[in-house]
């Protein structure tokens, strides 16, 4: 097998700093597609882009590339991205001992990122090509047909009023919910509204309650780790910089503002399974500090004035996070997940009546790019 290399272009570098001096520039490197020749080989999705944020898991993208190389090529983006905000170079160095062994058929981008979920998808952006952008966690693995049925259902939208789409984790779909999703329905202290539907209250109801369906939805919300966008939504808009960090709640407040301009479909057809990966997730406090403050601030910025019923109802859902957490922990001392979660939503609390949490989104413009690479 063929050497790849891997590095940067000294004429590529020169070029892109006479361009683009106001970009940040991020380390990185390309290879593209060794089946140039095979038509039959080639990824018939060529203007889709897949965007894969990552943080300290090598081999939860190495297993997603895997999957997806695999794919039809009916069923295949042009385009992988991969943005890495882990602080070593595993993943990197996985990727390269991937491709050295493989025979691509998409353009694969390497791009090492400061860490932060909003971040790594905007570096995504800038740096892939295609119409669409596919946004996948790196803990997921999309089922056979997935990529061509959300183009499929962009390419019927000829007035493009379609702005996104969501896929159907069908691991995740018609389950039983948990403990605390059942004391806070029996409560109402949570609207009884469809899932991926956005209450004035600041809650979503989960996916665990919908059931496997054909066709498609119109929704308020798209998940952030399986959906796809037009890229003319990011003319005007890009993921919010509030959820810098272990982003909480990113995917609903981009799926409420691109939904003042696009319409928001859910496809039961495109599915993927999501088996949730133990590494890069926040402390227990952190957590907890985050269900609050981004809870709120999503909540503030689309329901300034929110009725006095679903204020009522915000708050008290928080006292009893709080409650269930210190009851748990109770009964299980020994494990001081909850107590810190809890702590987290306290601080929260009083954080945000003394100053509610407030961002101004800075107006949409490419940020990033790639240094000049050889492939």
């Amino acid at each position: 097998m063929e050497k790849r290399a891997y590095g940067m272009s000294t004429s590529g570098e020169n070029r892109l700093a006479r361009h683009s001096e106001f970009l940040e520039q991020l380390n990185g490197w390309e290879v593209t597609s060794d089946c140039n020749s095979h038509r039959q080989d080639r990824p018939e999705l060529r203007d889709c882009s897949l965007i894969i944020p990552t943080y300290s898991r090598p081999k939860e993208v190495v297993a997603l590339l895997e999957h997806i190389a695999a794919n039809d090529s009916s069923d295949l983006p042009g385009e992988l991205v991969i943005v890495d905000g882990s602080p070593n170079d595993a993943t990197e160095q996985d990727l390269k001992e991937w491709v050295n062994g493989a025979s691509l058929r998409f353009t694969l981008k390497y791009v090492h990122s400061r860490p932060g979920l909003t971040r790594q998808k905007n570096v995504g952006i800038d740096i892939s090509s295609g119409n669409y952008l596919f946004f996948l966690d790196d803990d997921t693995l999309p089922l056979p047909g997935y990529f061509r049925e959300m183009r499929a259902i962009f390419s019927c939208d000829e007035e493009r009023k379609i702005g996104a789409i969501g896929g159907s984790i069908s691991n995740e779909m018609n389950r039983p919910v948990s403990f605390r999703w059942r004391v806070r329905m029996a409560l109402h202290l949570v609207p009884r509204t469809e899932p991926m539907r956005y209450d004035a209250a600041g809650i979503s109801l989960p996916k665990a309650l919908a059931k496997p369906f054909s066709g498609t939805r119109e929704v308020d919300i798209v998940p952030g780790g399986a959906s796809c966008f037009r890229r003319e939504v990011f003319s005007t808009s890009r993921f919010s910089m509030f959820f810098d960090g272990y982003s909480n709640g990113e995917d609903v407040e981009m799926s409420l503002r691109v939904g003042t301009r696009f319409r928001l479909l859910w496809s039961g057809d495109a599915q993927l399974t999501h088996n949730h990966a133990p590494g890069g997730r926040p402390p227990s406090f952190s957590r907890g500090r985050m269900d609050v403050r981004n809870r709120l601030f999503i909540r503030r910025r689309f329901w300034p004035k929110p009725p006095l019923k679903a204020s009522i109802r915000f708050w008290a859902d928080v006292l009893l996070l709080v409650v269930l957490d210190l009851v748990v922990f109770c009964r299980r001392p020994h494990d001081t997940f909850l107590v810190q979660h809890a702590a987290g939503l306290v601080w929260a609390s009083v954080e945000a009546m003394l100053a509610p949490p407030l961002f101004e989104e800075p107006p949409a413009r490419r940020e990033y790019v790639l240094r000049g690479v050889t492939s």
